[in-house]
């Protein structure tokens, strides 16, 4: 298996290339890419690198909050997307859950 790890906080200049540079020394890269803007197909400062289970955390470990190209990197475990509909699904099925909740329930 494989983990997807986040990084934030990347230069504007860099590719996915320069990415799996920067952790190639600490973990074989399965895939890199970097968030691009929609319109200006530009780097919006984040990329994602997928990196093998047992190496992901020596890779968060080594490189979260050291300089990359004079900014401070911010590397951990990607969380996937939740879309528009998910989340109000969600937040629905919770208010039903608190609905169903005895009116005792949140007094202390």
């Amino acid at each position: 298996m494989s983990k997807i790890l986040y990084f934030g906080n990347l230069p504007f200049t860099i590719t996915a290339a320069d990415l799996t540079k920067l952790v190639k020394p600490l973990s074989n890269v399965i895939s890199a890419r970097i968030g691009l803007d929609n319109k200006t197909h530009k780097s919006r400062g984040f990329g994602f690198v997928e990196v093998p289970d047992e190496t992901a955390a020596a890779v968060i470990s080594a490189l979260h909050g050291t300089k990359f190209h004079g900014r401070d990197l911010t590397v951990n475990e990607s969380t996937p997307r939740i879309s528009e509909r998910e989340k109000a699904r969600q937040e629905y099925l919770q208010s039903k859950k608190r609905d169903s909740l005895p009116d005792d329930y949140y007094e202390e």
